[in-house]
């Protein structure tokens, strides 16, 4: 049984607060902590302006691949890529060469990206990994909950099977 929580509370930020997020005080600033991470993938995702559907699909495919990051252990990071283009890249960084081969047989796995698809994903550059971010700092808000709530599916099914197995 489920109980409905519901909570409150009030923000107070001081005018002049010391805006050290992510432990730095401007954005320029900042200094990502994955340079030194080794193993990566990259893939270029476009989430057209003009075509509601298209948007919608890669909004998936974004969400797909957040979920079996999520589930081998990777790092997920952004870049804007082209933004006339609406092109967005996509970095996942991995801890171990077994969890990159299970990312990677997951998304040969599935039906909507084919097995093609892994033709695509290639390693990023140097400049790509240190200009990379959160997803929630680059992708558009409503692309990105899209994806997040597919990503959550993938993880939660995925768990549901290793409860059967």
């Amino acid at each position: 049984m489920y109980r409905l929580c519901i909570a409150s509370f009030e923000l107070k930020i001081p005018e002049k607060a010391d805006l050290a997020i992510l432990g730095t005080k401007l954005r320029d600033d900042f200094e990502p902590h994955w340079l030194d991470e080794r193993d990566w993938l990259c893939i270029v995702e476009f989430l057209s302006t003009d075509n509601a559907e298209a948007r919608l699909f890669a909004a998936d495919i974004i969400g797909y691949l957040v979920g079996y990051a999520h589930l081998t252990n990777a790092r997920s990071l952004a870049l804007l890529g082209d933004p006339d283009a609406s092109a967005y890249e996509l970095l996942f960084s991995f801890p171990s060469p077994e969890e990159k081969n299970e990312f990677l047989n997951l998304v040969r796995s599935n039906e909507e990206m084919g097995k093609d698809y892994i033709i695509e994903l290639t390693p990023p550059t140097t400049e790509e990994i240190r200009n990379a971010r959160p997803l929630a700092t680059v992708l558009p808000q409503d692309a990105l909950i899209h994806a997040m709530l597919i990503a959550a599916t993938v993880c939660a099914a995925r768990e549901d099977d290793r409860a059967v197995s």
